[in-house]
């Protein structure tokens, strides 16, 4: 008997990948905005202005599509797709590889703290900016 089943489809997503394997969550669970946020993120577009800027589109537009709060369209996901250097069926469907997962450190270290909860993203930041800081001074 589980009796935790019928509560865990009302779980918030947070809670459900504390419950689940990071990796495993994050490469089977992300949605297609997600996929676009890191695509746009792993490309170097610190925000969404900037890549929507770049594309040529209205900001609203390209916000509407990385937050999910409109699906895009193949079309959108072939352009989408070329300016971030990643393959349309990754962006729609997250099926075939990652991009950037083969010895890029700023993809990997990018994926990593997407997949923290909000508590242990403050913890390696502070990490972080202590190891740049030490290793300017090196």
């Amino acid at each position: 008997m589980i009796v935790h089943a019928p509560v865990m489809h009302y779980a918030l997503q947070e809670c459900k990948r504390l419950l689940h394997n990071e990796s495993a969550y994050a490469h089977h669970m992300s949605d297609p905005a997600e996929r676009l946020r890191i695509a746009r993120l792993r490309a170097g577009f610190e925000t969404a202005k900037e890549a929507a800027e770049a594309m040529g589109f209205p900001v609203s537009t390209y916000l509407a599509h990385e937050n999910g709060s409109r699906g895009y369209p193949a079309k959108k996901a072939f352009t989408y797709a070329r300016k971030f250097k990643v393959s349309e069926q990754w962006l729609l469907y997250g099926t075939g590889k990652a991009p950037g997962l083969d010895g890029d450190l700023n993809a990997e270290i990018i994926s990593i703290i997407d997949h923290l909860p909000p508590i242990k993203k403050e913890a390696a930041l502070a990490m972080l900016r202590g190891l740049a800081g030490g290793g300017a001074s090196d």
